[in-house]
């Protein structure tokens, strides 16, 4: 992901590199972004489990899930919003 924000960040009317450079970068943000919604979904599931269990779950760790999954969430939203802005970038 450093080398797609490092993209991001270049100065105003700098030229992106090839675009099969950058087409590589976005390929390898999409396979980071299906690893990170294969976790999320992982801690949903774990998440949903623990609930539902019997005896009542722990709240701490009800918690911990809860908090993980928000931050799992807030993670991918990011590259998401990175890769759309790279991939805008590419076609302009």
């Amino acid at each position: 992901m450093a080398e797609i924000r490092s993209l991001l960040d270049l100065p105003e009317g700098t030229e992106l590199p090839a675009r099969a450079d950058v087409e590589d970068k976005l390929t390898t943000g999409y396979a980071y972004a299906l690893d990170l919604e294969r976790r999320r979904l992982r801690l949903e599931r774990s998440l949903r489990t623990l609930v539902r269990s019997e005896p009542r779950p722990d709240g701490d760790e009800v918690r911990e899930l809860t908090v993980r999954l928000g931050r799992a969430d807030q993670e991918l939203a990011g590259v998401r919003a990175m890769l759309a802005t790279l991939r805008a970038q590419a076609l302009s």
